[in-house]
């Protein structure tokens, strides 16, 4: 879940002190229900026992190699443009005693340890483009447990540095961060600690997908106000202890009040979507309701290619997003056809984290 610049500027992490001439570019958080306030030893060796990109899924390792790919044929990372040639360590900065102990290496990301305490550290990485740094952090969650932070800092290297940040900040946010979070939360389940005070079904994130119309019931068809459609998939996942939660919280838990720059750079930048500006009780991140019911609510938005309805829909303990298009002119196919990879892949998290925001 994408947080505010203000929920890591507002703790009292070491990293401030060392950071002043960097940005703060994105703040994540990770859930590790059940976590106390000494658990961040444990959780960074969850992180190490999962591993690195090797075992992220395909799309995670085709732009970690494209990056990497691009990064030779152009030059941006040659040993002269890294840490301790164009710019300093941050360990310069640390005093004696802590720098003499920056934490463990790894061969499979090409950060550089800074520090490592018991409720926080740090990793930097220098090229051509940028000076970045990925913070950790072990802070208290809205629930009681303490959860995992990260942030990304970076000091761009010129005019270019800000172009390339601008440029991967779609891949970050669709791909990078929801894989670094299915992959970290998936370690500190299987790290053995999430199984207190936590819903099964929300502890075991289970979602189960189902795609073409002949898979759809009929009782989910008929809730489209589509008069015909030519893609439909549903994502189902248990609502446990939210089962009394409403359709329309469910549906501002997955895509909030207005939409996220995520969001925006899909449905406006990629499908056109024509969506309204700002909040309102008739519209969810920027989607009509245009239907409701007891049980469902129905989402629409339209470009000039494609017609879009979202059902969320909750019966019988179980919550389900159901995606309806309809393609209105033969572009719309071939819009839609690689970004449906994507969507099948987010929706999980969206469901997961809806269940997390409720609870």
């Amino acid at each position: 879940m994408r947080l505010p610049v203000s929920a890591h500027t507002d703790q009292p992490w070491r990293i401030h002190e060392l950071t002043r001439d960097f940005r703060v570019e994105d703040v994540w958080a990770f859930r590790t229900p059940g976590a106390g306030p000494d658990d961040f030893p444990a959780m960074l060796a969850a992180m190490r026992a999962a591993g690195g990109p090797a075992r992220q899924s395909a799309q995670f390792r085709f732009l970690w190699a494209a990056r990497w790919k691009l990064g030779a044929l152009f030059g941006w990372d040659k040993p002269e443009d890294g840490i301790a040639a164009r710019v300093p360590s941050l360990r310069d900065r640390l005093p004696a005693g802590l720098r003499d102990d920056p934490g463990p290496e790894s061969d499979e990301v090409p950060l550089t340890p800074v520090y490592e305490l018991p409720a926080e550290c740090a990793r930097e990485l220098a090229n051509k483009t940028v000076h970045t740094v990925m913070h950790l952090g072990w802070s208290p969650a809205p629930n009681g447990d303490h959860e995992l932070r990260m942030a990304v800092l970076v000091k761009p290297n010129g005019t270019f540095g800000r172009l390339y940040m601008a440029g991967i900040a779609p891949f970050r946010h669709l791909v990078v961060y929801p894989a670094l979070t299915r992959q970290w939360e998936r370690a500190w389940r299987d790290h053995g600690r999430a199984g207190r005070e936590v819903p099964a079904s929300v502890r075991d994130g289970e979602v189960t997908p189902v795609v073409g119309r002949r898979s759809v019931p009929p009782s989910l068809q008929a809730l489209t106000s589509l008069p015909d459609f030519d893609y439909v998939d549903v994502f189902t996942i248990d609502t446990g202890a939210n089962a009394d939660a409403t359709p329309e919280r469910w549906a501002r838990a997955m895509f909030g009040d207005v939409p996220s720059l995520a969001e925006r750079f899909i449905w406006r930048g990629l499908l056109g979507l024509r969506l309204t500006r700002g909040r309102s009780a008739d519209t969810v991140a920027g989607w009509r309701v245009t239907g409701r019911g007891e049980d469902w609510i129905r989402l629409a938005a339209a470009s000039w290619f494609l017609s879009g309805n979202l059902v969320v829909r909750t019966t019988g303990g179980r919550t389900s997003l159901a995606t309806f298009l309809r393609y209105e002119r033969p572009v719309g196919r071939l819009a839609w056809r690689p970004l449906s990879a994507v969507h099948r892949r987010l929706v999980p998290g969206l469901l997961r984290d809806a269940a997390e925001r409720i609870r």
